[in-house]
């Protein structure tokens, strides 16, 4: 008798049990179908083609539905990431309900979602000062960003200004060199090698350029064996004046004025993001890439690579001269340049 009475009871748990699921996922379907009923009303325009009156009411809207995410975020993030998913044609939808979402969490998965709306997005759409922070940041993380950093290339007129930086701007070439200056070496070699078959003039010596500046084996194997012939010349030029000639640094002559284990305490420190060391050693000897190119060895160009990307990646517009003065410091290392016998 105990065991039927049990019985029983199993079979009505399982029976409500099984209400329950239905219930909730009718409520749940019943929620994403209002949500995204409301995204109707809100999204499917282009803020490039909206007035600035326009622009002010549209961005009232896009308020309250980050609001609404915000206060019932178990039920609506669910919801936020069918529509992403959903909506493949509204390009700047994605891009801010990617946003969205990584307001509401910062995992890897939502990074990769991110880069892929970034990627996707008409960059005329949206304010390039904050699109380009997350992609070098994710870059430097060790994210594949370069399919945003090809949208970018698409933008050859792109300029922007940061507050902190005065009159000074951060253009399209700038921020293309800290996307890809901020990748892995590996994915950014991967990107380039692919634009030298792009027919676009503009992608094709970008390719060829960001290949003259990631200071790799793999990178100079390529440009040896490329084929010179029917380049544009302003590229063949490039290309071989890098492989005669690739830039270099000078070693100080005499003593160093900073030692090894300076140098790499201060380097370890700024790739974990700490730069207060390395901003001592500078501010003390203004030209210490000659001392560095003295005192490191080739064991050592794995960190300076991640320096040169850590650099990358905080996207100013000093970065680029940052990222320049790094690459000399790794060829010349590596390359046994300028040595000192």
């Amino acid at each position: 008798m105990e065991v039927t009475r049990i019985m029983k009871n199993l079979k009505v748990l399982i029976f409500i049990s099984c209400l329950v699921v239905l219930y909730c996922g009718q409520a749940l379907g019943n929620d994403c179908t209002s949500f995204s009923n409301r995204l109707d009303s809100v999204y499917g325009f282009k803020p490039s083609k909206l007035t600035s009156a326009e622009k002010t009411a549209k961005s009232a809207k896009l308020d309250e539905v980050w609001k609404a995410v915000r206060d019932d975020v178990k039920t609506l993030k669910p919801c936020l990431l069918l529509e992403i998913d959903k909506r493949k044609d509204d390009g700047f939808f994605r891009f801010n309900a990617s946003n969205l979402l990584f307001d509401l969490e910062q995992s890897d998965d939502v990074k990769r979602i991110m880069i892929g709306t970034h990627a996707g997005v008409d960059l005329n759409d949206i304010n390039p000062r904050y699109w380009v922070p997350y992609m070098t940041r994710f870059g430097f993380e060790g994210f594949d960003t370069s399919s945003a950093a090809e949208n970018w290339l698409k933008y050859p007129a792109i300029q922007y200004y940061l507050p902190q930086h005065g009159t000074l701007p951060m253009t399209s070439f700038k921020g293309a060199l800290c996307l890809y200056g901020s990748m892995d070496e590996k994915y950014a070699l991967a990107s380039s090698v692919k634009l030298t078959a792009s027919t676009d003039p503009i992608q094709k010596f970008s390719g060829y350029f960001f290949l003259t500046e990631l200071a790799t084996d793999e990178a100079d194997t390529f440009l040896r064996e490329v084929e010179k012939k029917g380049l544009p010349p302003e590229v063949a030029s490039m290309v071989t004046m890098y492989l005669k000639s690739p830039r270099s640094i000078e070693p100080r002559l005499g003593q160093p004025k900073t030692s090894k284990s300076e140098f790499l305490v201060a380097l370890n420190q700024l790739a974990s993001g700490n730069p207060m060391k390395f901003i001592e050693l500078t501010s003390a000897v203004s030209d210490g890439e000659k001392d560095m190119v003295r005192v490191l060895t080739k064991e050592d160009i794995p960190l300076l690579r991640k320096v040169r990307r850590y650099y990358s990646s905080l996207a100013t517009p000093h970065s680029t001269q940052w990222h320049k003065t790094f690459t000399d410091i790794i060829n010349t290392i590596r390359m046994d340049l300028n040595s000192i016998k």
